[in-house]
């Protein structure tokens, strides 16, 4: 296709996406600061339990899946949304054609559902089901909403105008699309806000935030990686082979882990023994993106220096074969009965949706909002900051929280310390308590000016150049001409 027409066509595709793209992306980072400052205020209630005692709305037990809610539904499943529509839109060369004040009024819902739903929980109106503790109305309203939203970003993946057809990239987000709607669905129609199902409703909690984190928050992420490499490089992606095993593994095994999570508890044996295989196996898919993204990049690695998007895409990945290690260690037998009920499981949580997927998203953002703005980032100093305040902060809470749950599940199956109180192992967690509230702390900072920036390039006030953000001097000669587009 000849250059100048390629151009209009990309600048196209970018106008019809900007107006929901945008709004899903500042809105989750509203979202993402929310969810920040509410982390820090939980650790800090594990920390110092007498902390800010007499509002009861702050109690950790409100607090936490409070904060939760907000990472997840908040930030996580906009920015996904917002990242997956733009990317569709480009890999599959098509516009969006009528409905963005439809998406961007869906947007504005979806917003005031989740905040509805996290005020129920601070007011005390929550479930006990984990990543489900708002009220049965919000997940009915959000599920409409994913149901269109999916169904506008898996009709251009039919409509595709590219020669080569699909692509991997094309491949996962077609994929995510499809197994978010069923999973929220699934759970909402065996749930249904019932809490005397017992523990088969644990169950069902259980394979539900492991569905959402490996079928929704894993794919997006992983086809941005798949995207973003190659493009910035300007080197293809090395195995096609190994990007195609990578996602039917975990499109067959992601779906089969969750009950691990009550090894021993009282569910039939099958259940318990079937996830613990399945969080074993995913180690598959885990090592052969890593692999296939490595040797993507192999000579290249002065990019990653340079280029915003590839920084944070890069760290991302090397998260996620973190988070798959984590996932093998609280699943197997031998390991996950001392790691279950313990900061590991957080832990877990944390170094998924903020480690591999919000790094992924954070790079996405550094490239996309550039081209629906029409303006270049302003300051290097401030996504430096960001992509550094976020590695220490999150490798902080990784690290204290795999210790910690190590100390803590070796406290509670100490034969010697059966007849102690639970309070003592909650105690013996509280240095890593403290490493936790300074970490969230940096990772606060950094998505405040993380907001800042993006509000100014929303707000079209970004600087006026051609030439990309760098993060390094004398990269410009060697940036592929494929990155700018």
């Amino acid at each position: 296709m000849d250059p100048d027409t390629d151009s209009l066509r990309r600048a196209a595709i970018d106008r019809s996406v900007k107006g929901p793209v945008l709004f899903l992306f500042t809105n989750a980072a509203f979202w993402l600061m929310a969810s920040t400052l509410m982390g820090f205020l939980a650790a800090a209630k594990l920390l110092k339990p007498d902390f800010i005692a007499d509002c009861a709305f702050l109690t950790y037990g409100r607090m936490q899946p409070a904060h939760i809610a907000a990472l997840v539904y908040g930030w996580g499943i906009q920015a996904a949304l917002g990242v997956a529509l733009w990317l569709m839109a480009r890999r599959t060369a098509n516009e969006l054609k009528g409905g963005q004040g439809t998406l961007v009024a869906l947007g504005v819902l979806w917003n005031v559902a989740v905040t509805y739903g996290i005020v129920s929980i601070l007011a005390g109106n929550q479930t006990s089901i984990e990543w489900l503790e708002m009220p049965k109305a919000v997940w009915i309203v959000l599920g409409i909403i994913l149901l269109v939203f999916c169904w506008r970003i898996l009709s251009m993946a039919a409509r595709t105008q590219r020669s080569e057809g699909f692509t991997i990239t094309t491949w996962y987000l077609v994929g995510a699309s499809l197994w978010i709607v069923w999973i929220l669905w699934t759970a909402i129609a065996l749930l249904g806000g019932n809490l005397e199902l017992g523990a088969i409703g644990a169950g069902i909690s259980a394979w539900y935030v492991h569905g959402l984190i490996l079928l929704f928050f894993v794919p997006v992420g992983v086809g941005a990686a798949y995207y973003f490499i190659p493009k910035i490089t300007g080197q293809p992606i090395h195995s096609a082979q190994l990007a195609q095993m990578g996602f039917w593994i975990l499109a067959v095994i992601g779906g089969w882990t969750g009950m691990q999570r009550y090894l021993g508890g009282p569910l039939p044996a099958w259940m318990p023994a079937v996830g613990a295989m399945a969080g074993v196996l995913l180690m598959i898919p885990v090592g052969v993106v890593g692999i296939n993204h490595h040797l993507t990049t192999l000579g290249q690695h002065k990019m990653v220096a340079a280029s915003p998007t590839l920084r944070f895409t890069f760290i991302g990945a090397l998260f996620y074969p973190v988070s798959g290690i984590i996932l093998a260690l609280i699943s197997a037998f031998t390991t996950g009965v001392n790691l279950q009920f313990t900061h590991a499981w957080y832990g877990y949580q944390i170094v998924a949706v903020y480690g591999f997927f919000s790094m992924a998203a954070f790079g996405a953002i550094y490239y996309i909002v550039p081209r629906l703005a029409g303006c270049e980032w302003l300051s290097v100093r401030l996504i430096r900051n960001h992509f550094w305040f976020s590695v220490y902060g999150i490798g902080t809470i990784v690290v204290t929280s795999l210790v910690g749950g190590v100390q803590q599940g070796s406290s509670i199956n100490d034969p010697l310390q059966w007849d102690q109180g639970f309070v003592n192992a909650v105690l013996s967690g509280q240095p890593y308590m403290a490493a936790r509230c300074i970490a969230w702390a940096l990772i606060l900072w950094s998505n405040a000016w993380f907001l800042i920036h993006l509000l100014l390039m929303v707000a079209g006030l970004g600087r006026r150049s051609s030439a990309p953000t760098l993060l390094t001097h004398g990269h410009e000669e060697h940036l592929p001409e494929a990155a700018n587009a």
